[in-house]
């Protein structure tokens, strides 16, 4: 199974890739600004956050991420920006290198707690091919006598978002949904020996927070798609309980089952704050990965500057 795996990694890095070059949405709706840059810090909170995701556990190869990022609203001024360090490995294929969100708001537009947020964003990736490990049948395989090859590249994305009202638990229920268009300047990326075709990724992201008396529940619906191909839609429902914990479900379209939560801690370190500590495990009932189990895990803290 680990040769079927490197061999398939092998394709993606010799051959032109015409699919899945970006992670995979993930059903935290709290890390939605990776994938849209309007979703930067929509309220009064600044925050910083971690995010790692491991799939297929237990092969080695397997696809890794890892995110560190921090969004800050200015709000008087009705903008907010973020600035994120991303790591994404997948076998011998690795992008390391800076995000940077920025997000300018327009509110009561429809209503007097709404806003819509328009964003932007630049990645500077520093593309990598290591084929140490790389399996191959194919003799002198170019890929593999040109040993390591990196290249820094730039691109750069855009997105909006609609928000029915930012602020939670004001007696309200909230509907939200964005819309983005990522690697706009879909180049190839020329190495030595091999290429890399980027393309476009787009991504819709839209739910609803239906609110109790110190609840909500979240139906949220996010959808991933590279021309010409859907790569994965996630289906998802949450549960949260004011300043307590939050758990949820959800389906992706690669198979993926998963079960999502984590605790809320307030008023850690000062007046204000929340802690957010949680993680998502995912079992692929797919026919060629039945039994890959994913991983990720989410960590936030948040000061509301309002």
């Amino acid at each position: 199974m680990k040769n079927i795996l490197y061999i398939f990694l092998g394709m993606i890095a010799v051959t032109s890739i015409r699919a899945q070059q970006m992670t995979l949405t993930s059903p935290i709706q709290d890390i939605q600004h990776i994938w849209n840059p309007a979703f930067t810090a929509p309220g009064t909170m600044m925050d910083m956050s971690v995010y790692y995701r491991r799939q297929w556990i237990g092969f080695d190869g397997a696809p890794a991420t890892g995110v560190a990022s921090i969004q800050y609203p200015f709000v008087d001024m009705n903008m907010s920006a973020a600035a994120m360090i991303i790591s994404d490995k997948t076998g011998p294929v690795s992008k390391t290198g800076l995000q940077f969100n920025y997000a300018y708001k327009l509110k009561e537009l429809l209503g007097r707690d709404d806003q819509l947020s328009i964003g932007i964003n630049t990645f500077l990736y520093q593309y990598k091919i290591d084929p140490t490990d790389l399996v191959t049948f194919i003799k002198d395989e170019p890929l593999i006598t040109a040993g390591r090859q990196t290249k820094f590249i730039p691109s750069f994305g855009a997105g909006f978002a609609y928000f029915s009202s930012t602020e939670e638990y004001e007696g309200d229920n909230i509907f939200y949904v964005g819309f983005s268009a990522l690697q706009l300047t879909a180049q190839n990326v020329f190495l030595e020996e091999g290429n890399a075709k980027r393309e476009r990724h787009f991504f819709v992201n839209m739910g609803t927070k239906i609110f109790g008396y110190n609840h909500y529940v979240e139906p949220s619906l996010q959808v991933n798609y590279v021309n010409p191909e859907l790569i994965d839609y996630v289906l998802g429902a949450k549960f949260e309980l004011e300043e307590t914990f939050w758990a949820g479900l959800s389906y992706s379209s690669i198979n993926d089952l998963s079960v999502n939560g984590g605790v809320i801690l307030d008023d850690v370190g000062g007046r204000y704050t929340k802690l957010k500590l949680g993680a998502v495990a995912s079992i692929n009932s797919g026919a060629i990965m039945s039994a890959g189990a994913s991983f990720e895990f989410f960590a936030s803290y948040t000061l509301d500057l309002d």
